[in-house]
């Protein structure tokens, strides 16, 4: 991926004789996203055509370019993401699964004392409240690139965050040492699963710092490698399948529970299950999900008899067991890649 993203930013800059001095590049569909003022500037050509979460949230059935330029559109009037507006808080769920909700649940139930995020403008960024973490992950994808932003800076700032560097430097490895330096113990971490660098750096971290968990949360996982699934299967907690090939056949066969069917997350160890427990009811949440015999799957729908139904954050979930991984459904990205 530096490799490619290298070249992708050799390509704005010989089309606008200079790299502009805002610049975000992100990714949908697998396609690399340029954009610089609010605009999108360049994007790939996706090599993901269908994805039911982009249909639901942006109205689109078919992704092409000229549906992904709308789409970081609509995030720019909306929520001002990519610039100065840019909303630092939010409180509503948007994805029943995604990686932002679950953090925002543990530190509410103080699962977690911190969380370590990627933010364009700022880059990465330690926060331990709920609201910042939703309003910073609801609607991002990963960040590959970013220059700062000061209004999204100050006014991260301005609700406790500590930022990595005021260049917006992009290091996740870097910010667990910087949270733990500071006094956490119980942290959370989201990485793309590109940068297996980084996740083996910041598991061999945790086992040899006294007191330190670290749940490590792979997300952006479209396109990564086998090499890199088999990483993200032996260091990390959670991952999220996205439109991966590798994570349904490398990483699903070895976890313990998956969690949604069009577009699944993988939780591979018991420190996954604990950390997903702050989302769900405990009150009414299956035994079997603190069993680690029994694979089971996760979905919002009745499957058929049999299912133990409770909730996961606001929504009304059936479990069932499983005797492998992954379960698949009809409607999920297309192609895997």
């Amino acid at each position: 991926m530096e490799a490619r993203l290298g070249k992708f930013l050799a390509k704005i800059e010989k089309k606008y004789h200079q790299l502009p001095p805002d610049l975000h590049i992100t990714r949908k569909a697998g396609a690399l996203v340029a954009i610089s003022d609010g605009k999108p500037i360049m994007i790939e050509k996706p090599s993901v055509k269908y994805c039911p979460l982009f249909k639901i949230l942006f109205g689109n059935s078919n992704i092409d370019q000229a549906s992904i330029a709308e789409k970081f559109r609509t995030q720019v009037e909306k929520w001002g993401m990519f610039t100065a507006n840019r909303k630092v808080t939010d409180c509503s769920i948007v994805v029943p699964f995604g990686a932002s909700e679950m953090i925002m649940y543990a530190l509410d139930k103080n699962g977690v004392d911190t969380a370590v995020l990627v933010c364009e403008g700022a880059g990465s960024v330690i926060t331990s409240s709920p609201e910042v973490v939703q309003g910073i992950g609801a609607y991002m994808n990963g960040v590959f690139y970013t220059t700062p932003i000061a209004r999204i800076m100050e006014n991260l700032k301005k609700k406790g965050t500590v930022l990595l560097s005021e260049k917006a430097e992009i290091n996740q490895f870097k910010a667990v040492k910087l949270a733990y330096s500071r006094g956490y113990r119980q942290l959370v971490v989201t990485v793309r699963g590109d940068q297996i660098g980084q996740i083996k750096k910041m598991r061999d971290f945790q086992l040899r710092s006294p007191g330190l968990k670290t749940i490590i949360m792979a997300v952006c996982n479209t396109g990564i490698s086998s090499n890199q699934a088999r990483a993200i299967r032996d260091n990390a907690d959670l991952a999220w399948a996205c439109a991966s090939s590798k994570i349904r056949e490398i990483v699903a066969p070895a976890s313990m529970l998956q969690v949604g069917m069009k577009i699944p997350v993988f939780v591979i160890t018991g420190q996954g299950i604990d950390f997903l427990s702050n989302y769900y009811d405990q009150q009414r949440a299956p035994d079997l999900l603190k069993e680690g015999k029994t694979k089971k799957y996760i979905t919002s729908n009745r499957c058929h008899p049999g299912g133990t139904r409770f909730r996961m954050g606001r929504f009304s979930v059936y479990a069932y067991p499983t005797e492998s991984l992954p379960v698949n459904a009809s409607d999920q990205p297309r192609p895997y890649i």
